[in-house]
């Protein structure tokens, strides 16, 4: 399961480095996806994410924050179902009206996530 984690880790490093290159693009191209069944897709990305996460937690060198991290992505996978399309179009919309640093910002917390992400589930003898 941690390498399943750390592709889906790289994944997440390199959709969020594009989208703070280019995020007007990136949100447009969100936009078009989730239109149609795209919102399945993010609601199932976020529970195999959870799913991973679990399951990689003692493999970690953070099994706490790894079971938190999990349980939150399961909440926004339950979320993006209950507010549906329509919704997450919305703050799709209302998020594009941010300026491009306001964009911009997410996105290199989402690199940081991922590399948090790789770091973690790195060996633990790097450690000692």
């Amino acid at each position: 399961m941690p390498i399943a984690l750390a592709i889906f880790a790289v994944i997440i490093v390199v959709a969020s480095a594009i989208a703070i290159v280019f995020p007007s693009e990136l949100l447009n191209y969100v936009r078009e996806v989730l239109a149609g069944p795209g919102i399945w897709w993010a609601a199932s990305t976020r529970l195999l994410l959870a799913v991973m996460l679990w399951f990689s937690a003692e493999a970690s060198r953070t099994p706490i924050t790894f079971r938190v991290l999990a349980i939150l992505a399961l909440a926004g996978a339950v979320f993006l179902v209950v507010i549906g399309t329509e919704g997450v179009i919305h703050v799709i919309d209302w998020f594009s009206s941010w300026p491009v640093w306001g964009v911009r910002l997410p996105s290199i917390l989402g690199v940081a996530f991922g590399v948090f992400l790789l770091w973690s589930i790195s060996s633990k003898r790097a450690d000692a």
